[in-house]
């Protein structure tokens, strides 16, 4: 949301308050400003008055000007200006650049255009460093001050003006609105508002019975509210069009500004429906249009004309391509509409249908609009009276009683989750000031609260307090110290959170490094590559953007993400480590710790001058050093990331703890990264032992390897499994040496399995010896029918 100053001080009084003081304060109540620009017309930039406009007579898309830049009315000072503006035409006031005055983009000094002199220029918005508001030259109006030809441009405010644009977060979608804003504004700084001008009906203009009703035959949860005017050619004033192109809202069609003008200003959601699409009198019976609320095929609440479905409220407005400007010396007659629904209920009958919205509709009703509709009318209806209009007597209206429950607040309480003193009157003074209906109670030290309807994020006692604490300021609450009583510290809460930080630790201690990201991710990219994402009916009703729609399953794609962002700022050597919350379908939280290799693990540098790049066993191994010893046990997984031929579970204590494996291929393209490897794993399936004291034998170990021909399909598991079951106490370790394969060998391979014989009493003999491992290749006989090589 954008606004100037100058739009703002017709709400509010701040000529004596500098920008500084409201910067400052809108951050303080929590409307953080996210850019703050100053705009200032050039100098030597003037009101101007086109007296006489011709062609030029070597250039048909040339108009030479004859421009009243001083003087009166009698005695003007003048300046012959060639312009190309197609808008240039006798009897507007322009805004004319002088010889000498210095343009962002040009320095203006008198000029011969196809033989004819030109003394100035006659600008445009853009040319004076202002956003576009139309294709030609700006036509200057009495919007932003009384006209003084000769009058620098500066001494206007609107062209010496302050931008503020303000971060609106989820929960304050009635700060979507200048009107919203203000009131902040009011109460941080103890101004009373500027009542806006009400449009007053002709007393002998007709009633809007006449010409429309408005029914419905079910119950409802929207309100709507009508209006209905005649009008001829709209124009908008310029200080409107300026506030519109700051907020990118300004389009070709005027009744369309004048509808997004006042929804920026009030907060309510507006809509027009031109006569020329209702066919108002076109039959004996027709003398008024019937519009009806009913619901649509998806269950929403849907204005009809008929059988045309007109809009749907909160959802949808009226095709913009039905608006069309009025020409001149054209009136029309419009209905003109307000509506307010629910955010909560509109937002989960998307979320449950996943029907398409307009976006700029849409992002109001969701977060929640103005319900008061007679303001929002009010707004346009003021904007539209200026126009040679018609504005018909009393309303149309369709109402939905909608209040939000009480709130019992207790002021101590409040006082103490602030840290501050409370006075209780002040208290009442600013939430009324905020429009809370607050009841006092007999009990000195108890409210009872209602917020407003625009306020539907306010739910509970925290939040009262979370109000009050913006507005007295947290600068403002003393520092104390900190009172602690020691409790118990040894809980399943704490154990967990040490051990995931003592994980993390091990992980950045192997050389891998911490990633942090949202819990939020994009159900599109999860499905994409074949995560289940949450049931329909659990899904986040309200997120932070389009891209961050649903709850994360998997920390793996936030890696992916930040090793694309590494990589492409130049890192050859990748490795990153996260500790973070998942959640299944059934939105059940699940600890996981997840890890990410790419490229090298050590880069180009002496004594490696080609670096060394990782491989699957590397990764395995770095793996190891922070979760402990595991197995692998092939497997093939739905989850497109993992490479189908390098993916494997992670054993551990005899359970699957998680998977390691190789990215797949085109996934790797996808993201433009090199070899990359993967793991997961499920943080409360590792078992967190304390270190176990064993003791160290002080005769000589001894290293016997074991070469047997076994069949290619039998998993190196299954024969560690029969090794370790013969509970061989001598054997303190066994691991795979060697594997080898060729032709002659068909259907098998070579095994070397090499074993680490010592024994604790004694030097072990080479019978000893020979015997531990004669049991060993007979049981590896009898179960799987090895021979030696």
């Amino acid at each position: 949301m954008k606004f100037n100053r100058s739009i703002l001080n017709k709400i509010l009084p701040l000529e004596d308050i500098s920008s500084d003081e409201i910067y400052k304060t809108l951050n303080k109540i929590g409307l953080e400003v996210e850019s703050f620009q100053k705009l200032c017309a050039p100098k030597k930039v003037v009101v101007g008055k086109i007296i006489e406009c011709k062609k030029h007579p070597d250039a048909t898309k040339l108009n030479v000007c004859q421009v009243a830049v001083g003087g009166s009315e009698e005695n003007y000072e003048m300046r012959q200006i060639v312009c190309g503006a197609p808008n240039a035409r006798e009897g507007i006031f322009v805004a004319v650049a002088l010889e000498g005055a210095v343009l962002p983009q040009i320095t203006i000094k008198k000029a011969v255009l196809r033989e004819v002199e030109s003394c100035g220029m006659l600008c445009s918005t853009t040319e004076l460093g202002f956003p576009a508001i139309n294709d030609g030259i700006v036509e200057l109006d009495e919007s932003i001050g009384v006209l003084e030809i000769g009058k620098e441009l500066l001494e206007y405010s609107y062209f010496n003006d302050e931008i503020y644009e303000i971060s609106i977060t989820p929960n304050r979608g009635d700060c979507m609105s200048l009107l919203g804003i203000a009131r902040d504004l009011s109460v941080a700084f103890g101004l009373k508002r500027k009542p806006l001008e009400k449009p007053m009906a002709l007393e002998n203009a007709p009633g809007i019975g006449r010409v429309l009703q408005v029914v419905t035959d079910r119950k409802h949860t929207s309100s709507l509210m009508y209006q209905a005017i005649e009008i001829g050619a709209i124009k908008i004033p310029l200080c409107v069009n300026l506030f519109l192109a700051y907020n990118e809202s300004l389009t070709n069609n005027l009744l369309l500004n004048a509808l997004n003008f006042s929804t920026l200003i009030s907060g309510v959601i507006l809509n027009a429906y031109p006569q020329t699409f209702c066919q108002l009198g076109k039959g004996a019976n027709e003398d008024r249009v019937t519009l009806k609320l009913k619901q649509d095929e998806l269950g929403f609440e849907s204005i009809y004309c008929g059988e045309k479905k007109l809009s749907a409220i909160g959802i949808s407005s009226f095709n913009e391509e039905n608006i069309q400007n009025l020409k001149e010396n054209e009136k029309e007659f419009i209905i003109l509409e307000a509506s307010y629904i629910p955010p909560k209920i509109v937002a989960q009958k998307v979320l449950e249908t996943k029907t398409k919205v307009d976006p700029k509709v849409f992002q109001r009703s969701s977060r929640g609009s103005n319900p008061n509709l007679k303001l929002g009318l009010d707004v346009l209806g003021d904007l539209l009276l200026g126009n040679d209009a018609v504005l018909y007597n009393d309303i149309q209206e369709l109402a939905s009683e909608q209040t939000l429950p009480s709130i019992t607040i207790e002021i101590p309480l409040i006082a103490k989750i602030i840290g501050v003193p409370l006075d209780k009157s002040k208290v009442v003074q600013l939430l009324q000031a905020l429009e809370f209906q607050v009841e006092i109670l007999t009990d000195e030290n108890l409210l009872v609260v209602v917020p407003p309807l625009f306020r539907h994020d306010i739910s509970n006692y925290q939040d009262i307090a979370e109000e009050i604490i913006r507005f007295i300021g947290i600068d403002e609450v003393p520092s104390s110290p900190l009172m602690f009583v020691q409790g118990n510290q040894s809980s399943e809460e704490s154990r967990l959170y040490h051990f995931k930080r003592e994980l993390a630790k091990k992980a950045i201690g192997t050389g891998f490094s911490e990633s942090v990201h949202f819990v939020f991710q994009d159900k599109e990219k999860l499905l994409k590559y074949g995560f289940q994402t949450l049931q329909e009916e659990l899904e986040l009703l309200n997120p932070i953007t389009r891209e961050l729609n649903t709850l994360r399953p998997s920390l793996l794609l936030g890696l992916l993400q930040a090793a694309k962002l590494n990589r492409n700022n130049g890192f050859n050597s990748i490795a990153l480590v996260e500790v973070g919350e998942t959640y299944d379908a059934r939105r059940n939280q699940n600890t996981k710790i997840a890890f990410l290799q790419s490229g090298f693990v050590m880069e180009e540098r002496y004594p490696n001058a080609k670096g060394i790049k990782g491989d699957y066993f590397i990764f395995a191994n770095h793996i190891a050093r922070v979760i402990g010893d595991f197995t692998l046990r092939e497997c093939v997984s739905e989850i497109a990331l993992y490479h189908p031929g390098q993916c494997a579970k992670i054993i551990q204590n005899n359970q699957e703890v998680g998977i390691l494996s190789t990215l797949h291929p085109q996934v790797a393209e996808e993201f433009g990264l090199d070899e990359t490897y993967l793991c997961e794993i499920e943080v409360d399936k590792l078992v967190h032992l304390m270190p176990k004291v064993k003791d160290y034998s002080k005769f000589q170990k001894v290293v016997r390897d074991l070469s047997i021909v076994v069949n290619k399909n039998i998993p190196y598991y299954k024969l560690r499994e029969v090794i370790g079951n013969l509970g061989i106490a001598d054997v303190v370790g066994f691991y795979p040496l060697d594997i080898y394969h060729d032709e002659n060998l068909g259907e098998e391979i070579s095994l070397t399995i090499r074993f680490e014989i010592q024994s604790s009493e004694k030097t072990l003999e080479e019978k000893d010896i020979a015997s531990i491992m004669d049991k060993i290749l007979e049981s590896l006989i009898e179960n799987y029918k090895v021979r030696l090589r």
